[in-house]
């Protein structure tokens, strides 16, 4: 039956009758059910995973990111050294000498994090700016505490009081700020400034006013200038090794998609000294005898993402024997293996003669490299989560607490729905609530860092889920991980239902979501044959099973 699907020619698909493809549909899922997870065609680590089909067929160009996208850099390592240059860099505008003595531990922070300036705490909030957990310095505040500073236990995120630590380079500034938070409060002669119980909005010695404000401002500021105009560059690039991993596979992905006929492209914010110095020595191998420049068909570096989707800057041609800017702002086509600085993703489409929807993008930057791309140009998006590994790994080994916490909630959505449930042995609402609430709590203390997962606590997505989910098409641990699919792999994501049509009675038992899963938004979605974006003359050979968004 599957044979003759697959070879069945377009002009014949509309008269396929459901019993054939019912047929086709129970070969793939016989297939899936007879493989085990060890033996799956790619290791877990290595997949992609799928939220909006994208057929790479239809791909012609693929760009990259470099910072944490091409260049896999060490933790904590890398994040160490931030944290120094970052305190050195604070002491030299004021800040006590003492705080050098401070250390950085990488079991503390998680990106994701809401930064809120007026009460200077780390918020953890779920899709909507629901606050899920919160942390005063090293402290983590009781439901009744978050209450009383936040009445709705909700924060608008897009307020200017909130600071988004979105990015891996945001990791040493979330420990910088919950250490530096900590360590006035503590501080011999400085007093906590209130403006009502437990609200606390900076620290005083003195006639000196200190606010939680300030000292995210004087944080950020010194991050950025260790990155910018500090050490950060040229340490990493004297000391290449120990805070970058290699890998031979790098060149041979980039071989591998333009010899595929992709036009392959470098989009990154740093500048073209250290992105030269990065590239040749992370590109160099016995193997591979050939300058940086060659993997690329366009370069751009100097981009200043995220603005680099919306109006840009001037585009200008690099002088790559002094390193310096060419006169003029560029207008030409661009040439192959060429260096430019700066312009827009108009303008690059305009002068590569790229469209929108064949520009797969692949960065780290969830709002500077995926949000932007997609909602400014509408490319096709490919977000890179170093932290995924750790986060499935643990996700697989808490499935006793999984088990537990659906059973809870199926519990409780009877006890609410179904007042006649009743009798001795069966749970009040109130104590369902609470083992929820404990059940909850023992998962998120499951992972590395003490402030939990990265996308989700409990049942419910982080805020930085919700974004991978609605702008990410595809996402994994690495860039590394597209070398694992044919060039012209059709992606294919999870047919999703509405909550009302999930409920619909004709569907059989295979599909139907589980009535007791307490993750609404993955259950709505039913393992499905395809989601198909083939042209009006492509045949059906493309047609692959989708089953968890995974490829």
């Amino acid at each position: 039956a599957m044979n003759i699907l697959l070879n069945t020619p377009r002009k014949m698909a509309d008269g396929l009758t459901d019993q054939l493809l019912q047929e086709c549909v129970d070969v793939c899922r016989r297939k899936q059910l007879n493989v085990p997870e060890r033996d799956h065609l790619r290791d877990i680590e290595e997949r992609v995973y799928v939220n909006r089909s994208v057929n790479m067929d239809r791909i012609k160009y693929i760009g990259f990111d470099m910072d944490y996208t091409l260049i896999e850099y060490k933790s904590p390592e890398y994040e160490k050294l931030s944290f120094e240059l970052s305190m050195k860099r604070l002491v030299s505008i004021g800040y006590p000498k003492d705080i050098l003595k401070l250390k950085y531990d990488p079991s503390y922070p998680l990106r994701g994090l809401f930064f809120d300036k007026l009460y200077g705490n780390l918020l953890k909030c779920d899709t909507f700016g629901n606050i899920l957990s919160c942390f005063h310095g090293f402290r983590s505040l009781t439901n009744l505490q978050i209450q009383e500073l936040y009445p709705n236990k909700y924060v608008v995120p897009t307020d200017d009081r909130i600071f988004i630590l979105y990015t891996l380079f945001h990791l040493s500034e979330t420990y910088i700020l919950a250490l530096l938070v900590d360590y006035f409060e503590k501080l011999p002669g400085y007093e906590r400034v209130r403006e009502g119980p437990e609200r606390f909005q900076g620290v005083k010695c003195g006639d000196v006013f200190v606010s939680y404000a300030m000292i995210h401002h004087d944080i950020r500021m010194s991050v950025d200038w260790a990155h910018n105009e500090g050490d950060m560059k040229s340490k990493t690039v004297s000391d290449v090794q120990r805070y970058t991993q290699k890998s031979p596979r790098l060149p041979q992905l980039l071989n591998q998609l333009r010899e595929s006929g992709r036009k392959v492209f470098l989009v990154t914010n740093s500048g073209y000294h250290y992105t030269k110095k990065m590239l040749s020595y992370l590109l160099e191998f016995p193997e591979f005898e050939r300058d940086w420049n060659s993997y690329f068909d366009y370069i751009i570096v100097d981009a200043n993402k995220p603005r680099f989707f919306s109006e840009g800057t001037m585009l200008r041609s690099v002088d790559e024997e002094t390193s310096s800017l060419k006169l003029g702002v560029f207008t030409g086509a661009l040439q192959s293996g060429k260096v430019y600085s700066g312009g827009s993703s108009a303008a690059f489409c305009k002068y590569s003669g790229a469209k929108g929807k064949e520009i797969l993008y692949v960065g780290d930057h969830i709002f500077g490299d995926v949000i932007k791309a997609k909602k400014e140009q509408a490319w096709r998006t490919f977000l890179v989560l170093p932290e995924l590994n750790n986060e499935i790994s643990v996700w697989n080994s808490l499935k006793p607490l999984h088990l537990r916490l659906q059973n809870l909630e199926y519990l409780l959505t009877e006890r609410n729905r179904n007042q006649m449930v009743d009798g001795q042995n069966f749970p009040s609402v109130e104590s369902l609530r609470r083992a929820i609430r404990q059940t909850a709590e023992e998962m998120e203390n499951s992972y590395s860092s003490q402030l939990g997962s990265l996308l989700r606590c409990g049942s419910r997505l982080t805020y930085i889920a919700n974004q991978v989910t609605r702008f990410a098409d595809l996402y994994g641990s690495s860039c590394l991980n597209l070398m694992n699919y044919p060039s012209s792999y059709l992606f294919t994501a999870p047919h999703q239902l509405m909550a009302h049509e999930s409920h619909v009675s004709t569907m059989d038992s295979t599909s139907t979501p589980n009535p007791t899963s307490p993750f609404p938004s993955r259950m709505a979605r039913t393992a499905t044959i395809i989601e198909t974006e083939m042209d009006e003359e492509g045949p059906l050979k493309n047609m692959v099973a989708a089953s968890n968004g995974s490829a």
